[in-house]
């Protein structure tokens, strides 16, 4: 708009200077009827500036008249509030439709209209979406319910800053109490629980997590199998009774469940204690609480008498089964029986390949002195 005005001043500049400068002023004549009217090109655009400004006092005026009514009052104040609806809706459309900067635009024209706190929360949530968490605050400012504020400031400053949970400790817990059903807290509280090493308060919110459904499958098991991990390596400095008695302290559901079994055999085989991962892994492949080619992946598997029977046992039942020759070769790997080892991987390299068993096999043959056929099997695991 100011370079509007600066443009029409420079024009009204130029019919000055123009004219005056060739000496010329020029004439401008209007011819209503009978009647003539003669007058110089400057004083025309005088007199039309004029009648310009004289027009807009004119309508200003009436306007603040016509405002002052009563009628005028319910008349003026319903054509906000539609315009200001209007715009309230379009912004929410658009933020079903997760184009937050549309709905965050509209929602602001719907504020300027009619200053409504439901409209000023919902452009809160807009701009946070936009991860402009300043405007965020600044909308928080104009919510219905100061108590609303406290607990979207430390989402706000959560999202915007992980690393800043220490200093949100004390403060997330009271909102745990006091929001105990909010998902989006929980699932921060346990992002900052994890940050801080917090591996008991993680576990005494995961049930909490599944029914809220705060993350998705995958990610739950994965923090649970976490979690559970660094708690039991924490139990096993303590010594293996400690250990082994946290373990039995479980339900027996939990014991059962396929992330903390695998968690507490990563914390058996990380500590060394191979009996006891060997009763754990063979135990739960029988009863299918653990799945072979995790363990594979993993390399949890131990050279103990109780796992050896088992995969044994099932080769005879299926001695063409590339996960199951996987296993025996992983098992020879470990008591160094190099030449069995190798013609385990080797079939079931033919069957089931993987990276994880072309990096087996390359071992082997690097143990045997054979270099070019581990050279042959890094490439080929390096394909997959």
């Amino acid at each position: 708009m100011k370079y509007a005005w600066i443009i029409v001043l420079l024009l009204i500049a130029g019919l000055f200077i123009g004219p005056l400068w060739d000496g010329n002023t020029g004439y401008v004549l209007i011819a209503v009827g009978n009647y003539t009217i003669e007058t110089s090109l400057v004083a025309s655009v005088i007199l039309l500036a004029v009648a310009f400004i004289l027009v807009r006092f004119l309508w200003h005026s009436i306007m603040r008249l016509v405002r002052g009514t009563s009628w005028g009052i319910k008349w003026f104040g319903r054509r906000r509030d539609s315009k200001a609806q209007a715009a309230a809706e379009q912004a929410a459309a658009a933020l079903v439709n997760g184009d937050y900067r549309a709905a965050s635009a509209a929602f602001n024209r719907s504020w300027q209209l009619r200053h409504d706190g439901t409209v000023a929360l919902l452009a809160s949530y807009s701009a946070a979406q936009l991860e402009d968490f300043e405007q965020a605050r600044d909308w928080l400012q104009h919510a219905p319910t100061p108590d609303h504020i406290v607990l979207a400031e430390t989402l706000f400053s959560m999202r915007e800053n992980p690393k800043l949970a220490a200093q949100h400790e004390v403060e997330i817990q009271r909102l745990r109490k006091q929001y105990p059903q909010h998902p989006q807290l929980l699932r921060l509280a346990l992002r900052a629980y994890e940050s801080l090493h917090r591996w008991q308060d993680i576990i005494d919110s995961l049930a909490d997590a599944e029914r809220l459904q705060v993350f998705s499958a995958t990610e739950h098991t994965a923090l649970t199998e976490r979690a559970y991990r660094e708690h039991f390596l924490a139990l096993g400095r303590n010594g293996n009774s400690a250990l082994q008695a946290g373990w039995r302290e479980l339900s027996r559901d939990a014991r059962r469940n396929a992330a903390i079994r695998r968690a507490y055999l990563q914390a058996l085989v990380q500590l060394q204690q191979e009996e006891a991962a060997d009763k754990v892994a063979a135990r739960g492949l029988k009863r299918g609480d653990l799945q072979l080619a995790e363990l594979l992946q993993q390399q949890l598997l131990v050279a103990g008498p109780e796992l050896r029977d088992y995969l044994q046992q099932q080769l005879k039942k299926t001695p063409e089964d590339g996960l199951l020759l996987q296993a025996m070769g992983q098992l020879a790997m470990r008591t160094k029986e190099w030449s069995l080892a190798e013609r385990a991987l080797r079939r079931a390299a033919e069957l089931v390949p993987s990276q994880r068993l072309w990096l087996d096999l390359a071992q082997v043959y690097a143990a045997q002195g054979n270099s070019a056929a581990a050279l042959s099997a890094y490439e080929k695991a390096l394909r997959h």
